[in-house]
């Protein structure tokens, strides 16, 4: 009774519980390797369930992703990174510029862009997340 008086019921109960377990297993090696047998089959659940998350998230983000292919003789749009952090553009002003026809592939989804006229108009090469397609 004096234990009731110290410790709520809540901490009695699972105490006694693993007490009772530990008595009725035959010694400390086969406990033991019991526990580690439940903890390997724990892991294995978190592991499938952790693949379950990563194939949800993965989904959903392809979804969500946009698929650029773009190719030679496109006309696309530049993002006008200037514009947008001089911060004096107006509401309805637009921060795309161009039509562009891209005139050349790089390596890593970069573009040299050309203008209508043919010129060159830019002399580094564009990076694909600058583009948008320009549909006429």
């Amino acid at each position: 009774m004096a234990l009731m008086l110290f410790f709520p019921i809540q901490l009695i109960l699972p105490v006694a519980k693993f007490l009772q377990e530990e008595q009725d297993e035959e010694n400390d090696m086969v406990r033991r390797m019991n526990n580690l047998v439940e903890l390997q089959q724990i892991r294995e659940q978190l592991i499938e369930k952790s693949k379950a998350h990563q194939k949800a998230i993965k989904e959903t983000f392809d979804r969500k992703a946009k698929v650029d292919n773009f190719q030679v003789g496109d006309w696309v749009l530049k993002w006008d990174a200037f514009k947008e952090k001089r911060g004096n553009h107006g509401k309805f002003v637009s921060l795309w510029t161009g039509p562009f026809v891209i005139a050349q592939i790089q390596q890593n989804n970069t573009f040299i862009l050309h203008s209508l006229e043919g010129g060159d108009t830019f002399d580094s090469p564009v990076n694909v997340q600058f583009l948008n397609l320009y549909f006429v």
